[in-house]
């Protein structure tokens, strides 16, 4: 017998995973763990110890919410009732183990604790609870006007409901893995509990929740929590997303295979959802609206779901618990069928009972990204002998421990023919799988998708914007201006934090992918802004791969530091040539005394930023302004660079378009074609690419500024190549028509982005911020094909949700190209590599673009003919 005791390692959880629950607001992982433990290839889901008893109860002394006029609308006393409430109703669920005190007169109010002693009411008594093992236990803080939450946790008090999360746990099995909750915080926000009846006759204002009924859904809810259970999402996006007016249906199924359901309180009063069909671990609730006598707060309080008993049996399963019920197990894979995919939502739903009886799984939530790509999932608690039906979808929003993903192809139901081919597994095929007690039924699902021709691949929520010629590495950033690159072997790469580096514009490649354009710094010295806050003066700099070094690119002025959303420079990188050796941007510079140029804007003289070239031979030094009116140019710049390093393109104060061939003086470009910026140029010069109001100017500049170095080609067309909806929903194609569209807006503005290198594709993206964007590929001798058309029609399914509406880089052999949506740091891949054609009712895959353009220009048309 050991007769020495080793008290076990108590470890304070980090809160790397807030668990609030907002007004209108939060995630889901559905039926998963809020933590795991860090355990090597095994991690584990936290639990209490629901072998010695009840777990102890401790509770704030405070009054929990007040009136306006100052008095006691819920006291203390009555805010124990609720959580007694609240942990009866976890306390009950015959499946699971978990048991706590539910008996208000059982519960140790915090002044019988010595360590707390008082009413939390500030940050400084929050102090006293939180970070601090006291007791142990399962503590409750009834923040009375928010100042915890405002002051403590620094969220605001009128948006989060309360918040609730394992505090401690402890190493009891040995590993060195803490893996026994021993202490859990909730805060109750008492700020937001409906304490005042609205004037008589004013019905748009809910009553007063005169005993925290309603409310008693956000305690049962953070509890949840506290017993380590994350979000989930069944039915509570329907009731409280699914609205029409806001043109977003949402449904119990796959789009297109079943009928919407809607808002509990908006849209079509016979479509809305029963709120007592809303699971309690949902993100979104409403303690405070009250429609036909009905509460969906009150109607969250109860855990009687089956997604809710589903999560805390699966936490805390009782010996029968599995063999009782039935499961449903299996992956979501990739288009490989090999390669799992995390964050996904999974449901089943009972075919005759699809909304009262529904329960979901994440993939991956049991491994929360510890262990790489795992598209695992488990769902549990099923009836058995009752026939349910499988789907996947994508989670709503909100913060859980498993990263929600992009449903990177169709959402669609499993059914026994489980297929990539979109051709064999249309997203509402579906077939039931009948459930026995005891037993897992296995279903994977893989993401539909062809495996041949056009490929669509998400590559991370990472903007990558620049291409080796052979599309197999790519440059870019993430986060606030940081480099990055990524390749097709390893995937993403970082640059150490020590590198001190931030990415330039573009984060040009060299044609081999082995260097990179970046922002260095190379004097060490540290600046102090007038707020106190430290900065290095960086400026562009060549990265080399092989070396693992950045060369410096220098400055007009070193002390001419630019600031900027991704920090200070002093010169900046736009574009590089193929080989490396030669780059160009911009560059801050100084007037002869010494001091900085500055623009000003009295007399709008003073060219603040000028463009910059750098060369291997020569190093650094401003191109040539001779002959150009700078009169109201605050600043001008270098954008893009031939790949042989001879023709620079760039732009001024985003309404000039400026060019440089050889050590000539500068050519300018809107004067002779009216277009308002040159960005990119192909490997020669032979063709600079110009937006203008009338379409793209081809420019080449091999042949000088004469009429036959210009080409006009054709534009995109409202109404024809992409729709004309404003601001306020109005698709003015169809109510005025194409002509009216174009005689009072014109055509799409286009932004040029890439160009490949013989010049025979370019990318652009078309529209505005007031109407709609699209992106848009250019192809010599068939013209403008817009990207999402055009995936359509080559059968990428996995784009029909995204699609690519902001095109961004392309290889030199112009076969790989990349991308996204505007505004959005993320990037999808396209290889072009093989397209597809009809012909004579056969689909052909061929080369892009040669032998594509080749067959289009013979009569074939664009895409897979069972497409067209």
């Amino acid at each position: 017998m050991n007769t020495f005791f080793t008290p076990p390692i108590r470890k304070p959880l980090r809160r790397t995973v807030l668990a609030a629950l907002l007004l209108l607001a939060a995630g889901s992982q559905a039926a998963g763990p809020l933590y795991l433990n860090d355990k090597p290839g095994d991690p584990q889901p936290l639990r209490w110890d629901t072998t010695q008893g009840p777990i102890k109860v401790y509770t704030d002394v405070g009054v929990f919410t007040r009136k306006n006029d100052g008095s006691v609308f819920l006291s203390a006393e009555q805010a124990n009732a609720v959580t007694a409430f609240a942990l009866q109703q976890w306390s009950s669920v015959a499946t699971s183990t978990w048991r706590a005190q539910t008996n208000p007169a059982q519960f140790t109010p915090f002044t019988a604790v010595p360590s707390i002693g008082r009413d939390v009411n500030d940050a400084a008594s929050a102090q006293l609870v939180y970070g601090q093992y006291n007791q142990g236990g399962f503590y409750v803080i009834y923040d009375e006007d928010g100042r915890v939450l405002e002051d403590f946790f620094g969220v605001p008090r009128d948006q989060v409901l309360g918040i609730a999360m394992p505090e401690f746990a402890e190493d009891r099995d040995g590993d060195g893995y803490p893996e026994t909750i021993v202490k859990a915080t909730a805060l109750m926000n008492g700020w937001m509990v409906s304490h005042e009846n609205p004037p008589i006759g004013q019905r748009s204002a809910p009553p007063a929740d005169v005993k925290g009924a309603r409310y008693a859904g956000v305690f049962t809810h953070e509890f949840g929590h506290a017993i380590n259970l994350s979000h989930s999402q069944v039915n509570g996006q329907l009731a409280f997303m699914s609205q029409p007016t806001y043109n977003r249906d949402l449904y119990p199924g796959v789009l297109g295979c079943v009928a919407p359901v809607h808002h509990w309180l908006y849209g079509p009063a016979a479509s809305h959802i029963d709120p007592k069909q809303v699971e309690t671990m949902f993100p979104f609730i409403d303690p405070h609206n009250v429609a036909k006598g009905r509460s969906i707060g009150q109607e969250m309080s109860t855990v009687d779901r089956a997604d809710d008993i589903a999560a805390i049996s699966n936490l805390y399963p009782t010996a029968d618990y599995l063999t009782r019920s039935a499961s449903i197990a299996g992956s979501l894979l990739l288009k490989d069928g090999k390669t799992g995919f995390s964050g996904i939502n999974v449901v089943a739903r009972n075919v005759r009972d699809p909304l009262g009886d529904a329960v979901s799984a994440m993939s991956g939530d049991q491994s929360q990204g510890k262990l790489g790509p795992d598209g695992r999932f488990r769902i549990n608690n099923l009836k058995p002998g009752e026939r349910y039906q499988l789907y996947i979808e994508e989670i709503s929003g909100g913060g859980y421990p498993t990263r929600p993903a992009m449903l990177l192809s169709q959402a669609e139901y499993w059914n026994a023919g489980e297929s990539h081919d979109p051709a064999l597994d249309s997203p509402c095929k579906a077939s039931a799988i009948e459930v026995q007690a005891g037993q897992v039924a296995q279903a994977d699902i893989v993401f539909n998708g062809h495996r041949d021709g056009v490929q669509y691949d998400f590559i991370g929520g990472v903007f990558l914007s620049s291409l080796s010629l052979d599309g197999q590495r790519a440059g870019g950033g993430y986060g606030f201006g940081y480099p990055l690159y990524w390749d097709a072997k390893d995937g993403i790469q970082l640059f150490p934090d020590s590198l001190d580096l931030l990415a330039s514009s573009r984060s040009n490649l060299s044609a081999d992918g082995r260097k990179m354009l970046v922002e260095a710094n190379f004097d060490g010295i540290v600046h102090t802004d007038p707020d106190g806050y430290s900065y290095t003066i960086k400026q562009m700099a060549l990265w080399d791969f092989d070396t693992g070094q950045a060369s410096p690119m220098g400055a007009l002025s070193d002390a001419c530091g630019l600031g900027g959303a991704a920090g200070v420079t002093s010169s900046y990188g736009f574009s590089m040539n193929a080989t490396g050796t030669a780059a160009v941007g911009y560059s801050g510079h100084q007037n002869p005394d010494g001091s900085c140029v500055v623009h000003d804007w009295n007399t709008d003289l003073g060219l603040q930023v000028v463009p910059y070239r750098w060369t291997a031979e020569g190093g650094g030094q401003a191109l040539k302004l001779d002959g150009l009116d700078l009169r109201g140019l605050p600043w001008m710049r270098a954008d893009g660079i031939s790949g042989d390093g001879r023709v620079v393109v760039g732009t001024a104060n985003f309404d000039r378009a400026i060019a440089w061939v050889g050590d000539a003086n500068p050519v300018d470009l809107t004067a002779l074609t009216g277009a308002a910026s040159a960005e990119v140029v192909n490997y020669d010069g032979s063709r600079v690419p110009l937006a203008t109001a009338q379409g793209m100017v081809m420019w080449n500049a091999l042949k000088g500024t004469g009429p036959d170095a210009f080409t006009p080609r054709s534009s995109p067309r409202y109404c024809t190549d992409m729709p004309f909806i404003s601001w306020d929903g109005i698709d003015h194609c169809a109510v005025e028509g194409a002509d009216w569209v174009e005689a009072n807006a014109g055509r799409p503005p286009i932004n040029i982005s890439a160009i490949s290198d013989d010049g025979r594709v370019v990318l652009a993206r078309a529209g505005d911020f007031f109407t709609m964007f699209a992106g848009f590929m250019w192809v010599e001798d068939i013209g403008w094909i817009g990207l999402n058309d055009f995936l359509k029609k080559q059968g990428v399914v996995e784009a029909e949700k995204y699609g690519l509406e902001n095109p961004i880089a392309l290889s030199g052999k112009g076969q790989v190209l990349m991308g996204g949506m505007t505004g959005v740091q993320a990037t999808w891949r396209i290889d072009l590599s093989t397209a597809y054609v009809c012909r004579a009712g056969q689909s052909l895959p061929t080369r892009f673009p040669d032998e594509f353009r080749d067959q289009i220009k013979a009569g074939a048309r664009m895409g897979r003919c069972e497409k067209l």
